[in-house]
């Protein structure tokens, strides 16, 4: 089986990939490493740790119509001398929007009893990764509403490639 990476924007992004590959597992495993493509160009650092032949998963929020970073870091990753594929993961519009939509919440912070959306996130993230599973479960995700919605327009230069991470079995 070929290696992924997921390269995660932020840290709730990073706990609901690292609770979705708790078994069993409901994407593709892989290492997961926080770093925002959209905020920030892939150091060369970063880009050596990657192997021939393996997949990289970037999941990113498309609420903010920023690009240029993301098109360069997917131009560089193309480029490798070495090829990897390329596979993009967008949460439309946030994280908090891709609960609402694969749950049975009617707004994020109910998966977690908070008061807000800050407080929703900094409970997410103290949470273990089966526990955040479990909060997951309890309220009835729904793989296939995950990651499913089409990109903002100004997203519409990358395909959503959840399909391709999504565990068949």
């Amino acid at each position: 089986m070929r290696k992924c990476i997921y390269l995660t924007e932020g840290e709730c992004e990073e706990k609901l990939i690292k609770a979705l590959k708790e078994k069993p597992a409901l994407i593709v495993p892989g290492k997961v490493k926080k770093f925002n493509v959209v905020q920030d160009e892939l150091p060369v650092s970063l880009l050596m740790q990657f192997e021939p032949g393996s997949i990289v998963a970037l999941v990113f929020d498309t609420d903010k119509d920023e690009t240029e970073h993301l098109k360069n870091n997917i131009k560089l990753l193309k480029s490798l001398n070495f090829k990897v594929e390329v596979l993009t993961i967008l949460q439309v519009l946030n994280f908090e929007d891709e609960i609402e939509r694969a749950t049975d919440v009617t707004r994020a912070q109910d998966l977690t009893r908070s008061r807000s959306v800050d407080d929703f996130k900094g409970a997410v993230n103290r949470m273990k990764e089966k526990e955040f599973r479990n909060a997951l479960k309890r309220h009835k995700l729904d793989m296939n509403m995950l990651w499913n919605q089409k990109p903002p327009k100004a997203f519409r230069f990358v395909g959503q490639d959840s399909e391709k991470i999504k565990s068949t079995d």
